[in-house]
């Protein structure tokens, strides 16, 4: 095949492609999954644009240069997509609180009506409290699944480029020594007590939470300040991981604390 009908067939599967796993994705998001609108043609866009980069370095190599062209539309994207998932987690529990609001304003009718003394308001209020905390631990809350995502980012960030050496090479966290190790170490651990948590501590587990949180979030950000302008995806998408963590597990100590 010649030089200028080659050029043209990488063009068309370089466009092609990428149109088709964004009608996929797309189809299967809406139908299958019934996604909203917003979400669903974000999601596409996203893979969409993380095929297009593909696209360009198998077929057109350096003779097509991408830029922000490219990769606003995925950016932009990437953005909504956050927003929409914090939006999930804030309404998290939002009808058992209701619930539960409804249940303190009776209680607390009982005892301005004298049904009740003060202390045994005080009583039901706070078991009604324990009673709620220990159904929330009989199955997987969006803030554990959050927890479990933000988790996984770092993993996944912990084999992936942290620092740019030049050319094709990297170091990925397990090539940055007891800190690396460390961030992984703290990010299994921080997941831990999703699966694992004494009815009777429930307050202090998640405390221990936050705080191998933040260790790992701490070490991540003294790793970008370390590796500067060659920082890589690796070190991004553990940080991303840790807030998210950091977000989820400190909503759900809030609702402990409620």
């Amino acid at each position: 095949m010649s030089g200028p009908e080659h050029t043209l067939l990488s063009m068309l599967l370089v466009i092609l492609i990428p149109l088709v796993c964004f009608a996929a994705m797309l189809l299967l998001l809406r139908l299958a999954a019934k996604t909203p609108w917003l979400t669903a043609i974000c999601a596409s866009v996203l893979v969409t644009t993380a095929v297009l980069l593909l696209n360009f370095r198998a077929f057109a190599g350096s003779r097509v240069k991408t830029g922000s062209v490219v990769l606003l539309p995925g950016a932009v994207c990437a953005i909504i997509l956050l927003v929409q998932f914090f939006r999930w987690l804030l309404t998290t529990g939002a009808e058992g609180t209701r619930v539960n609001t409804a249940e303190r304003n009776r209680i607390l009718k009982m005892v301005e009506d004298g049904k009740i003394d003060t202390g045994e308001g005080t009583e039901l209020l706070g078991a009604m409290g324990r009673s709620t905390a220990l159904q929330g631990q009989d199955k997987f809350s969006r803030l554990d699944i959050a927890t479990l995502c933000g988790v996984t980012l770092v993993i996944l960030g912990f084999f992936l480029s942290w620092a740019h050496l030049g050319g094709r090479m990297y170091q990925a966290g397990h090539h940055r020594g007891a800190v690396g190790w460390t961030v992984f170490i703290v990010a299994v651990l921080s997941a831990v007590p999703v699966f694992v948590t004494p009815k009777d501590f429930l307050y202090k587990i998640s405390m221990l939470q936050i705080f191998l949180i933040l260790v790992g979030l701490a070490l991540v950000i003294k790793e970008l300040v370390a590796v500067g302008s060659h920082v890589g995806v690796g070190l991004i998408f553990c940080l991303v991981g840790f807030a998210v963590g950091l977000f989820s597990s400190g909503a759900k100590l809030k609702s402990l604390a409620a």
